[in-house]
């Protein structure tokens, strides 16, 4: 094999703005796991962007890379996994920590399986790294022209070097897509450098209801303000938290604290396959007043990252924060090479 792993993934730098330029490719960021595809003969190994192994958690990958001729390549990408409302992080995670050979696992096969989209090729017969990136990802549209890979669950990934094209794209950011990647069409493939791509983020705010607090005052690490939207039954439902600082809290005003929970369902500091909220004892309040938040990404019923506090929204009914402005039909399909819409 011309390329064999482990090798560390090249990176994005976070960028605010979009370059522009004949010298820049855009492309849809999806919401997944990085990762590197070897096949070499009957053998196909899938690594993290940690370096990790993958191939176990996801054999209709493996399975679907077999069929693929000619049968030596590695490719980079993201695995997905589509759900109701865009891609499902949490699928993806729980997908790795079931034992291969239960029931549970074969269940979450057949009826969440993962796809794998793709967006770079590093090698074919020969090593594809010191080629430039538009010159690969020619290579890679011959590769989906001529070789016919099974779709699903591979597919080529959107590619465009037209900013209206990238305008669509943005409108599905927070569903399947966690932002835009620009790359520069002359740069090399260099393993772990972020030289040649920026990542955007396409920032939004949202209002959301207090349902609860921590602070240093019960114990907590730091101080922060646990949020919730209702639903159409009128169940409030946790959905991240976000920091407050002391001038804040005087802005916020006094919390009007309860015995119980003003949260259905999952509650602060309960287990999540990929929650980095950080854990300690929270206290409930009322659920009276209202916050604006900004945010880069929602999907599993949750923000995916830390949102950062905008302003307090005395203005807002706690009625009128819903969780269904976050909800969307997959459309993924649309934003792939050659079915853009």
């Amino acid at each position: 094999m011309v390329l064999t792993g482990p090798l560390e993934p090249t990176r994005a730098r976070v960028a605010k703005t979009f370059p522009v330029g004949p010298d820049w490719i855009y492309e849809p960021k999806w919401d997944g796991f990085r990762c590197l595809l070897f096949r070499q003969g009957s053998h196909v190994h899938l690594q993290s962007r940690s370096l990790k192994d993958l191939t176990r958690g996801f054999p209709e990958i493996v399975s679907a890379a077999q069929q693929i001729h000619p049968n030596s390549f590695v490719l980079d990408g993201e695995l997905a996994i589509p759900s109701s409302n865009g891609f499902s992080f949490d699928l993806l995670v729980n997908r790795l920590r079931l034992r291969t050979n239960s029931e549970r696992f074969r269940h979450e096969l057949a009826e969440t399986p993962a796809i794998y989209i793709v967006f770079d090729m590093l090698a074919g017969r020969e090593s594809l790294l010191e080629q430039p990136f538009c010159k690969r990802r020619a290579a890679l549209q011959r590769f989906f022209r001529t070789t016919k890979p099974p779709s699903p669950p591979i597919y080529l990934s959107a590619s465009t070097s037209d900013l209206k094209t990238v305008e669509g794209w943005i409108t599905h950011i927070g569903q399947e897509l966690d932002g835009i990647v620009a790359k520069r069409a002359d740069a090399p493939y260099r393993p772990g450098e972020d030289r040649a791509a920026v990542k955007i983020k396409n920032y939004r705010t949202i209002d959301c209801v207090i349902g609860g607090f921590r602070d240093r005052s019960i114990g907590s690490t730091h101080d922060e303000l646990l949020l919730g939207l209702y639903d159409g039954a009128g169940r409030l439902h946790y959905v991240g938290s976000v920091d407050i600082t002391t001038t804040a809290k005087i802005v916020v005003g006094k919390l009007s604290p309860r015995k119980t929970t003003p949260f259905a369902g999952r509650q602060p500091g309960d287990f999540s396959n990929w929650n980095t909220e950080p854990s300690g004892p929270w206290r409930p309040v009322s659920p009276q007043k209202v916050v604006e938040v900004r945010y880069d990404h929602f999907s599993d019923g949750r923000f995916r990252h830390t949102c950062t506090l905008v302003r307090f929204r005395p203005d807002k009914t706690p009625e009128g924060c819903v969780l269904e402005e976050q909800a969307g039909p997959p459309v993924f399909k649309a934003l792939l090479a050659g079915r853009q819409k």
